[in-house]
């Protein structure tokens, strides 16, 4: 039994460490038929429903706050949004998420001031973020 054990381990190992030699064959991109603005809904319907699944309404705010914000900072949404669109979906994305955190934690009162935060807080990162760096 050790030794089919360790003969196991052996393998695995071997399959590790030659993994990234076989990924170093070129290929072709395959272009998507679903296109980058849909996938984004996509990512953001799906936090909102994983979310909703585990902590119901309020669950649902902080999963659909947490994909939009991923969603509109990834390279492929700073390619396909505008900074206008990006900022906006950023900040309402992290008013949702300061919301529903709020509204878990506090109740009506504490989403109020979670949402406020929530917008605030977004606000600030996505304005430093999009200044250039010298």
């Amino acid at each position: 039994m050790k030794k089919i054990f360790a003969l196991l381990i052996c393998l695995l190992l071997l399959a590790e460490v030659a993994a990234p030699s076989f990924a170093q064959t070129y290929k072709r991109r395959h272009r998507s038929w679903f296109g980058r603005k849909a996938r984004t809904a996509a990512i953001i319907g799906g936090g909102a429903g994983v979310g909703a699944l585990l902590g119901g309404k309020k669950g649902a705010a902080i999963g659909a706050g947490g994909a939009g914000v991923y969603a509109f900072n990834r390279r492929a949404a700073r390619r396909h949004f505008s900074g206008r669109t990006r900022t906006i979906g950023t900040i309402a994305s992290g008013t949702a998420l300061g919301a529903g955190a709020g509204s878990a934690i506090g109740g009506k009162k504490g989403g109020v001031i979670g949402a406020v935060a929530g917008a605030g807080t977004s606000y600030v990162v996505r304005r430093r973020h999009s200044r250039p760096r010298y």
